[in-house]
């Protein structure tokens, strides 16, 4: 990406998909931070001005409980720091999924801030099973209740127009989230970076997506698996978006979008539900075929288009489940009593660490009014 006899800096903009692995993939690009700034190449900007910065572009102000003045104009702020990267001769690496959801004209209005760079689109995606399954599990996460049988037909066939199904379809519609952001660019700077199949070393994606960069990551070790975000089991989903039912029901406005996000998300659903480990959920056979059809037209409207592929188009196609896989939505009682039990019981010992900490703090608190009150007593008695 930095090499000698490219004038013109580069900007490469990753816009999603969501649940493509993208949170590894950052993490990843800041733990090599100094190295890529060796190399010419900066990251003008961390993970939390870069969700401003997509709320910004997608005209979401108030979007995740964000302050609205904050995130307004916040990515023609991210523009003015990679312009003066681009002053020193320096590329730019921007990335965040929420960008991915931007209409035609929000995106290529965030483009126009960028020009006159030579900007690349990046776009990461793997198969559509996997990315249904995700998006279902990553909405309980988000307080959503929905069970997948529901989340089938309401949201992925899109029998609703509702706002969950619009957001869907804008955010994991690959084809489409390529058009309305490549399509101002040339085809050889519109990059699509296939996740390979679940089970394959990460360090695949990492090399596929450094690639799209133009970055040689060979001696580049990406982030650990700690840094992805954390997928559960049939039985913790089913918890977790019961628990949502129940503070919906009883608890209704006592956690807003940003606790929730705190607490439920991070610590509850992230923390503890993930580490139990019970199997995965599975696409259920009925939707093998159509997710099937759906990469197939993906797969024909990238060759089509002529965007560049790094990694194998056949990593679209889902794989066929084992015989026997059980539906999403089925979770035997045992199953879901052990991990309620087992989820509470981590729960209880994050808190009891949570507590000790605060004990700790509010005894460093003591220790330091006691310091403060000698140091005023000792001051008062020799100005007397």
């Amino acid at each position: 990406m930095a090499a000698k006899g490219r004038p013109t800096p580069r900007v490469h903009l990753h816009v999603g998909l969501p649940k493509s692995g993208t949170t590894f993939l950052q993490s990843s690009l800041a733990r090599h931070e100094s190295h890529l700034a060796d190399l010419g190449v900066d990251l003008p900007v961390g993970d939390a001005v870069m969700v401003d910065a997509a709320l910004d572009v997608r005209r979401e102000y108030d979007g995740f409980g964000r302050d609205p003045e904050r995130v307004r104009g916040a990515f023609a702020r991210v523009a003015e720091r990679v312009h003066q990267s681009a002053g020193r001769g320096r590329h730019s690496v921007l990335s965040h999924e929420l960008l991915g959801a931007a209409t035609a004209e929000q995106a290529q209005a965030a483009l126009d801030l960028l020009a006159p760079l030579e900007v690349h689109l990046v776009v990461t995606a793997r198969d559509p099973a996997r990315q249904a399954l995700a998006e279902w599990q990553e909405g309980i996460k988000h307080a959503r209740r929905l069970r997948f049988e529901k989340f089938t037909r309401t949201v992925l066939n899109g029998e609703t127009d509702s706002e969950h199904a619009r957001r869907f379809r804008g955010a994991q519609d690959l084809t489409a989230v390529l058009d309305r952001w490549g399509r101002s660019l040339p085809p050889e700077r519109v990059h699509l970076v296939t996740a390979p199949p679940r089970g394959t070393d990460p360090r695949v994606l990492w090399g596929r997506f450094a690639e799209a960069l133009g970055i040689d990551a060979t001696d580049l070790e990406p982030a650990g698996r700690e840094h992805g975000n954390a997928s559960l089991g049939t039985a913790e989903i089913s918890v977790l978006r019961q628990v949502n039912r129940a503070l919906s029901r009883d608890h209704k406005g006592v956690l807003d979008r940003p606790r929730y996000g705190r607490t439920v998300k991070r610590v509850y659903a992230q923390q503890v539900l993930a580490g139990l480990g019970s199997p995965r959920p599975v696409l259920p056979v009925s939707l093998v075929g159509p997710m099937r059809d759906r990469a197939e037209l993906w797969a024909k409207a990238v060759d089509a288009a002529g965007w560049q592929v790094h990694g194998d188009l056949d990593d679209l196609l889902p794989a066929e489940p084992e015989p026997g896989s059980p539906h999403p939505d089925d979770v035997e009682a045992d199953a879901l009593l052990s991990a309620a039990i087992d989820g509470t019981a981590g729960l209880l010992v994050r808190l009891a660490e949570e507590q000790d900490r605060v004990m700790e703090l509010q005894a460093e608190v003591e220790r330091l009014r006691r310091k403060r009150r000698k140091l005023k007593e000792r001051l008062a008695r020799k100005s007397g």
